[in-house]
């Protein structure tokens, strides 16, 4: 008899607290994504729609802890997961801009000692998922993550990890080849990763809240993690610390993620030129009748359809982001429910929120494959 419960309390919105200023609201929006969020049993949902990065919508729903029934707010803190990859493609692609990084470097040129099949892997197949390094490649003793990994350990693992295809000739996504990046950052900056996107990215644009996962931290309005099991909610026990997380760690509100559309929107402190490269499609894929030309990017999916050119990513820990850089909409979604598979994704929330409020694309989404 519980469920029942806990699912009206999720999906009900919640009511603007009265710290937090009133935000704009579109009824199409709500309407689109109330049946998503319900069929895909999202305990709590964060959501902005921004133009030329200014929210038109902007809504919190349900529970950041249904053990508390504490709600989501705007400055609920969610884990951004693979969300990260766009940072960290937007960090190394900033030191290239400078000169400090090439993107025709072979990694072997910031790391004291690497194995001899990475010598042919260059930054850029890095970025783009072409270095033929598998996913993951932490070391799971009984096929079981360890409590806690540093990140002398993460790189032995990586390095006794064998390549799955010879560097450039096949795309595979790899979270390895982001923990790699995250190294040559720190490499180049003579700083931590998060030290270095604190310093260049998140405190110039008074990202306060934005920080990386740290599972021994209090973090004020953290939402708990769930998953879906056996058709039922429970928590996903994602406790595990790893020492470099440039593949997956960032952490960061709704009310944080707005101010960094509006400078991927408008940029202050990024180079345009970094913002576009990193949406350069590297690996194009068949494409179907509704796209003319789709494919992985640096840290992004790209579509390039009717003129448009539309970015679009999803975190495991229940995040989506879609950008339509042409015309300057876009959509952020932070839940606490992961994905996994058979589950309805959060890119669903985007991609019918944005359809609903009057971006450009189909209400379930781009699907160039068709």
């Amino acid at each position: 008899m519980l469920k029942p419960i806990v699912m009206m309390l999720a999906l009900t919105a919640m009511p603007a607290l009265a710290q937090e200023p009133p935000a704009p609201r579109l009824e199409a929006v709500d309407a689109a994504i109330t049946p998503i969020m319900e069929a895909g049993q999202f305990p709590g949902v964060a959501i902005a729609v921004l133009d030329q990065g200014a929210p038109v919508h902007v809504s919190v729903h349900g529970l950041a802890s249904l053990e508390h029934a504490a709600p989501v707010r705007r400055d609920t803190v969610f884990e951004l997961a693979s969300l990260t990859k766009h940072m960290t493609a937007l960090m190394v692609l900033t030191l290239v801009d400078e000169g400090r990084v090439s993107l025709d470097d072979p990694v072997s040129l910031y790391g004291t000692e690497t194995p001899e099949a990475w010598s042919a892997i260059t930054i850029d197949q890095l970025l783009s998922h072409m270095a033929g390094l598998t996913h993951r490649f932490e070391a799971r003793p009984n096929g079981q993550f360890q409590i806690a990994y540093s990140t002398d350990e993460m790189l032995a693992s990586a390095m006794a990890t064998p390549l799955q295809a010879e560097p450039g000739t096949d795309w595979s996504y790899s979270d390895q080849g982001y923990f790699l990046l995250g190294l040559v950052i720190e490499a180049v900056t003579g700083q931590s990763f998060e030290d270095a996107l604190r310093e260049r990215f998140w405190a110039p644009l008074g990202m306060d809240q934005t920080r990386m996962l740290d599972q021994s931290a209090i973090v004020r309005h953290r939402a708990e993690g769930y998953g879906v099991y056996d058709g039922e909610l429970a928590r996903n026990r994602r406790v595990w610390q790893f020492g470099l997380t440039s593949h997956f760690g960032v952490t960061s509100s709704l009310e944080d993620m707005m101010i960094w559309e509006a400078e991927l929107d408008d940029p202050q402190i990024l180079a345009p030129e970094v913002i576009a490269q990193a949406a350069e499609i590297q690996r194009a894929f068949d494409v179907g009748e509704t796209c003319e030309r789709w494919g992985y990017a640096r840290g992004w999916w790209s579509y390039e359809i009717d003129g448009r050119q539309i970015t679009s990513h999803a975190g495991y820990a229940g995040t989506a982001y879609v950008r339509d850089m042409t015309s300057g909409q876009s959509v952020i979604v932070l839940t606490n429910r992961e994905d996994g598979e058979g589950l309805i994704s959060p890119l669903a929330i985007a991609w019918a929120a944005a359809h609903a409020a009057g971006m450009d694309v189909p209400e379930a989404g781009l699907t160039c494959w068709r």
